[in-house]
């Protein structure tokens, strides 16, 4: 009984925490509307909209006016793309139908400390998502909501998901 309780006190001696080694004493984060540097109108506010919601919704961070946070998160929606990605020959080289799309798009993310104005990291981060061509935008609406979706997790694993 008692190597029992002895391998018990050993074992959860050894359990982590979800401290994040990224956002050490920050608290607080403000997150303004990222500059757009794409041709896309308006993706840069919905990724900026879905990252503020992914902040509150995982909680760890609380998101605030600029000039009360620890931290600013600065970003910029670099490029969106659009490209084949499965496609159907016919009977000659002209008759290639395209049958589904590569949607992507890369942001350029730093963590600026506001009381120091160091730059904590920075980090490009892409994602994507897979749509079949249609004659609606409606596909194409679905895989950049994807592909948003993805980035705030990728966001949210660097800053708070650290082990």
């Amino acid at each position: 009984m008692s190597r029992v309780i002895l391998c018990l006190l050993v074992l959860l001696s050894g359990c982590y925490t979800f401290r994040s080694q990224i956002a050490g004493d920050i608290r607080t984060l403000a997150i303004p509307t990222f500059s757009n540097e794409s041709s896309e109108f308006g993706l840069s506010e919905t990724v900026t909209d879905e990252l503020i919601r992914g902040f509150q919704r995982d909680g760890t961070l609380r998101v605030v006016a600029e000039n009360q946070a620890d931290a600013t998160l600065v970003g910029a929606l670099m490029e969106v793309r659009d490209e084949p990605y499965t496609a159907r020959s016919g009977t000659t080289v002209q008759d290639i139908t395209v049958d589904e799309y590569r949607f992507s798009m890369t942001c350029r993310i730093e963590l600026v400390d506001r009381a120091t104005g160091e730059t904590k990291w920075t980090n490009n981060f892409t994602a994507w998502s897979i749509y079949p061509y249609g004659g609606d935008l409606s596909n194409r609406d679905a895989a950049v909501k994807e592909a948003t979706t993805k980035l705030v997790e990728d966001l949210l694993n660097k800053i708070v998901g650290s082990w």
